[in-house]
């Protein structure tokens, strides 16, 4: 029994230390609280689409493009004009691909741009063709190479040099 006092003592203390935590746990439950209110469940509304959004739509779906070479014959040498005309779309940036594979960006005013290209003078004669892109439409243009000149003969240089006539 020496140990039975001491051990009630003990227990009585902690449970004395432990009350007003306890206490305080049944207070905070107690209290009533708000029950969750349950929502009917619904449908996700429709993506709505904005009037400017349908406008886009149509201006990259009314895009028209169309290209063109001057002269249609061209000698190797010689340059070459690319004409673009974009229909639906007033600015923005074209790119011009040679025959060759050279790219080049071209800035459209008022839906038109016209590039200069050059036949480089040891290409051969045949059917060429010109690619351009503006946005995702693209278009192509068919040209001719033709032959470089042949040089004149330099008789007549000769001549003059030698003294005949």
């Amino acid at each position: 029994m020496r140990f039975a006092k001491p051990f009630t003592v003990t227990l009585a203390s902690a449970a004395l230390i432990a009350l007003p935590f306890a206490g305080s746990a049944l207070a905070d439950g107690a209290r009533p609280q708000p029950a969750p209110t349950a929502k009917a469940p619904h449908a996700e509304p429709a993506q709505q689409v904005r009037k400017d959004d349908k406008h886009k739509d149509a201006r990259r779906q009314a895009i028209s493009l169309k290209v063109a070479v001057n002269p249609s014959r061209v000698r190797a040498g010689s340059s070459y004009g690319v004409t673009i005309l974009v229909r639906g779309l007033s600015s923005g940036t074209a790119v011009v691909t040679s025959p060759e594979g050279k790219s080049y960006r071209v800035s459209l005013s008022d839906g038109r741009a016209t590039k200069k290209l050059t036949v480089p003078s040891r290409t051969r004669a045949g059917s060429k063709t010109v690619t351009v892109k503006v946005g995702n439409k693209t278009a192509t243009a068919d040209f001719t190479v033709v032959a470089p000149k042949e040089p004149q003969r330099q008789d007549r240089d000769d001549r003059r040099h030698d003294g005949r006539k």
